[in-house]
């Protein structure tokens, strides 16, 4: 397959090009956003048009993707998130072509569960609760009623957390692997965090670019049907954040004192998110593969390299 790529510079994207390319699919990645503004989509039909070929599939990856920077500024969250998935579709469609969209959201959508309400499916109710969440709520409707009104097969993806090598250290993961890196090296042995006694489902973003992948050749293939699908991306298991700072002390061979600072403290983050990938395993057999601590493990190296 040809598979275009917005947001193929980042994060996330990288992994994606990767596992495509071994797959011996090629892939067409899009400008990053200084060259190319994800909500013109005039720039975008010229760059679809210019891309060496028609897409088979495209993946929409370009977004605002930390909630903390959407908070800060809204309108633009609203403006990459939402308005730049319609700019994608109207591209497509002023092309006269028909390609599957696999849009990448979020499981922010769901809000913040009961533990009854627990493990979160896509039948679950929607309750977004902040200017990310909401935007990518959007970003859902728009994708599935271009699907619905001008015959794109669509699949939104509702991605659970997941972290890997390549992260901004704004996220928690890698922001944990750098202080304990810094504890490693200092003689306080102290780490600092946040919410410590809350529960997340993580998972690895190799095993979650292959779904992507897989959900591709899926509805290339026909296996989807004509309808908009939505579908999780989660591993189905909560860690604790406090177990997975011990474990990253664990594998740095430190024995640490954890310091709850108030002004990490999230006070309204919900007690426990966890979601249900079995419509995700149906539709295309996928598992996740890769073991936590293989990703902890990934992440204190990556930071003892920038830290020497």
């Amino acid at each position: 397959m040809r598979v275009f790529v917005t947001g193929a510079i980042g994060f996330v994207g990288q992994w994606l090009q990767r596992d495509l390319l071994t797959a011996g699919h090629e892939v067409v990645a899009a400008p990053g956003p200084e060259v190319m503004d994800i909500a013109d989509r005039n720039h975008l039909a010229e760059w679809f048009d210019d891309s060496h070929g028609r897409p088979d599939a495209v993946v929409h990856l370009a977004a605002m993707a930390f909630a903390p920077d959407a908070r800060g500024d809204p309108a633009e969250a609203f403006r990459v998130n939402v308005a730049g998935t319609v700019a994608v579709f109207e591209a497509l469609r002023r092309l006269e072509i028909r390609p599957p969209v696999l849009v990448i959201g979020s499981s922010e959508v769901y809000g913040a569960p009961r533990p009854e309400d627990l493990p979160l499916r896509e039948s679950s109710p929607l309750s977004p609760r902040h200017p990310y969440a909401v935007s990518k709520a959007a970003q859902e409707g728009v994708a599935i009623e271009a699907g619905v009104r001008w015959g794109f097969p669509v699949v939104v993806v509702r991605s659970f957390n997941h972290s890997g090598p390549g992260q901004r250290p704004v996220f928690v993961l890698p922001a944990l692997a750098r202080r304990v890196v810094t504890a490693r090296r200092s003689a306080s042995r102290e780490i600092v965090a946040g919410n410590v006694d809350v529960k997340r489902d993580i998972g690895d973003v190799r095993d979650f670019v292959r779904a992507y992948r897989l959900l591709i050749e899926a509805v290339v293939a026909g296996r989807l049907g004509a309808d908009p699908v939505v579908v999780n991306v989660a591993t189905g298991q909560a860690e604790l954040i406090r177990s997975l700072i011990e474990r990253l002390c664990a594998l740095a061979g430190i024995e640490p004192t954890v310091r709850v600072d108030p002004a990490l403290v999230r006070t309204d983050d919900p007690q426990e998110i966890r979601g249900d990938a079995s419509l995700l395993t149906e539709l295309t057999g996928w598992q996740p593969e890769i073991p936590l601590d293989r990703t902890l493990a990934d992440l204190l190296s990556e930071a003892e390299a920038e830290a020497t």
